[in-house]
């Protein structure tokens, strides 16, 4: 199953909210070879933030939900600690640690795992229809 524009947005709502329900997120198709025919094959999709298009996720039509709710929420981590709103925090959220959560796709799920103990913290299933 391919992803469709709804698809991508589901999912990177599903991300953004991990960190917080407040911030936007812009999501534009990447022109394929002929997008008007075919439709889009990837998406930037844009986190705000801090209200501001500081880095944009690729993510493809052919991947699996959970490879592409994994990728958003290991991008997110890699931007976020270096944000003005969110200096500092550490994210994902390692309960009890001052690290982030390792991102790693379990079949369907996305967990997030401590890097120290290689303890299951998280387990996410995408928002998506089965």
């Amino acid at each position: 199953m391919s992803l469709s524009d709804g698809d991508v947005a589901v999912l990177a709502r599903q991300a953004v909210d991990l960190l917080s329900a407040e911030a936007a997120i812009d999501i534009e198709p990447v022109a394929g070879d002929d997008p008007y025919r075919w439709g889009p094959s990837a998406w930037l999709v844009w986190p705000l933030v801090d209200g501001r298009r500081e880095f944009a996720v690729r993510i493809d039509s052919g991947q699996a939900a959970a490879e592409a709710l994994a990728q958003l929420i290991d991008r997110l981590g890699e931007y976020v600690s270096e944000a003005p709103g969110f200096w500092g925090q550490a994210f994902p959220v390692c309960p009890g640690h001052p690290h982030p959560a390792e991102v790693a796709v379990d079949g369907v799920d996305v967990v997030l795992r401590c890097p120290d103990t290689g303890r299951e913290v998280r387990r996410i299933a995408p928002d998506l229809p089965v």
